[in-house]
């Protein structure tokens, strides 16, 4: 499914886009501003398209955990460790020589507790303690949660694979009401009280909100969900390819809604649940292959998809390389057109495809499950593709 791994560099460079905004770096016009202000919601659809990709890959597999963890591992842990030993001298330096709360407010918990948030974080376990979530490297928190899904997906995949299909399109109308509920429950009992109008400090409860694993696995299992029905609908009558457009362009109008109403209202907290069905339609309608869409497939764009992790994980450095070109120092903003954007966007791109082939590629054939001789023809022939791996906020 090669337009599937497009797509993910597009989702990565929506969430640059939001994180360029949310670190006054640049804005861009009006209509720009209503797209980033919910970029980080690209992490949704990568947790979605998480769960997709390998319900289609393992589905008819006999699975074997270790190599399956294994092969996950071998999968992030590299990039990972080189994102964090880029970032790491900044991390300690802020943590341990300057005022935190001045220049990282969401770096408050994890000076305090140094020791604790930088072992939580090389293990990805810092989202279960919500102050910690933004630790060290603050994109890695997606990473965390991705490490709780591949610990759940061998032992819930024979479970979905025993639903029925209502069951598992059930799945998405509760996932959605899920995540209205949580929203509406925080803003009735307002947990956090004046903190959550301050973005000097951080609102514990928020935070529990936003990046534990457990509130965000719905958006795994909806994904899990779709890529079983879409299994069972193209082994069973090609696939229903009629359905690809209007899949596709429903998930995004729906898109477009929610960057619409949070726009108008940016202080709502927005359960990423209740957008996750958007993204399934989306990853669904792709997945159906809608006429139109080729240039998805081409070597190019599916060569920025393998290299979107590495995208997701450097972005802000970038980024932030690049913030006397938008804004003078005395803070006023420069080149504010989108196409000057590009530059950073390029920039990074270039970079993520030399980590990418440099050390992503080299690190999991090395780190990787041993494959048989004949386990390698087979996985050619059937055309079993790359596994997908989130990229992130």
């Amino acid at each position: 499914m090669p337009a599937l791994t497009s797509l993910r560099f597009l989702a990565a460079v929506w969430v640059a886009i939001f994180h360029a905004q949310a670190m006054r770096t640049f804005f861009g016009p009006e209509w720009f501003q209503q797209i980033a202000v919910i970029g980080y919601m690209g992490v949704s659809f990568f947790f979605v398209l998480s769960g997709f990709i390998l319900v289609y890959t393992y589905s008819d597999r006999l699975m074997n955990l270790r190599e399956f963890w294994q092969s996950r591992f071998a999968r992030i842990y590299p990039a990972f460790i080189f994102s964090l030993l880029l970032t790491g001298p900044g991390f300690f330096y802020v943590c341990l020589k300057m005022d935190v709360a001045k220049i990282v407010p969401e770096w408050v918990w994890p000076a305090a507790h140094l020791k604790i948030s930088a072992i939580t974080t090389l293990f990805l376990v810092q989202t279960w303690i919500p102050q910690n979530s933004m630790a060290w490297h603050m994109p890695v928190w997606s990473l965390s949660n991705e490490a709780f899904f591949y610990l759940l997906f061998p032992f819930l995949l024979p479970l979905f694979g025993r639903f029925s299909s209502k069951q598992l399109m059930t799945i998405l109308p509760v996932g959605f009401v899920f995540g209205l509920t949580v929203t509406a429950l925080y803003h009735g009992i307002n947990p956090d009280g004046a903190l959550a109008l301050n973005p000097h400090v951080i609102a514990p409860w928020q935070y529990f909100i936003k990046f534990n694993p457990i509130l965000r696995l719905p958006e795994f299992l909806m994904g899990m969900a779709c890529g079983h029905l879409f299994l069972r609908n193209r082994n069973g009558n090609g696939g229903n390819r009629q359905w690809a457009w209007p899949l596709l362009l429903g998930g995004i109008a729906m898109i477009a809604v929610g960057a619409t109403v949070l726009h108008r209202n940016p202080t709502l907290i927005f359960h990423a649940s209740v957008v996750a069905p958007a993204f399934a339609a989306i990853v669904y309608g792709v997945a159906l292959r809608p006429a139109g869409l080729g240039i998805l497939d081409k070597r190019f764009f599916v060569l920025l998809g393998d290299a979107s992790y590495s995208f997701y994980l450097l972005h802000s450095m970038v980024i932030a390389a690049f913030t006397r070109f938008f804004v003078d120092a005395a803070g006023n903003l420069h080149h504010q057109n989108p196409l000057w954007f590009l530059l950073p966007i390029a920039t990074i791109a270039l970079i993520s495809i030399g980590v990418y082939k440099g050390i992503e590629r080299p690190m999991r054939r090395v780190l990787g499950p041993k494959r048989k001789g004949n386990d390698k023809e087979k996985e050619k022939i059937q055309g079993v593709p790359e596994q997908m791996s989130p990229s992130l906020s």
